[in-house]
């Protein structure tokens, strides 16, 4: 019988689990862009509901892919989901600046980090609890 105050020596980062919890993030991301896409050229919806759907499928995705992470990883869901919301607003700015030449760093970027990386952390704790 394992005694209860032995602990496991979990790795401080599982970076494979957090890539692939940044791939799904990327793949929710195009896939829900597409049903939005669609949604919005065959229905009536109003586009100017337009940025906030964006940002529900933003957040939507970050929060997903912090939980498959943590899920996969299997411990430290605050640290795997904050991992996967940094890197994913990274690849945002990165995209946003070398495609759209967006030349500064605005407040509301950094806004955007900050509620990205607390959802991140949520669904990382979600995650560990849902973890196999």
């Amino acid at each position: 019988m394992v005694s209860l105050n032995s602990e496991r020596n979990y790795p401080l980062l599982n970076l494979q689990a957090i890539m692939k919890g940044v791939l799904a993030a990327l793949i929710i991301t195009v896939l829900g862009s597409a049903v939005l896409g669609i949604a919005y050229h065959v229905t009536g919806l109003a586009e100017k509901t337009l940025p906030q759907a964006s940002n529900v499928l933003y957040y939507l995705s970050v929060f997903v892919g912090s939980l498959l992470s943590a899920r996969w990883a299997g411990c430290k869901g605050l640290v795997h989901g904050i991992g996967v919301a940094v890197i994913f607003v990274l690849f945002g700015w990165l995209i946003a600046h070398f495609l759209l030449y967006t030349q500064n760093v605005s407040s509301a970027l950094w806004q955007k980090a900050l509620f990205s990386c607390l959802i991140g952390s949520v669904g990382g704790i979600l995650g560990v609890g849902v973890a196999r």
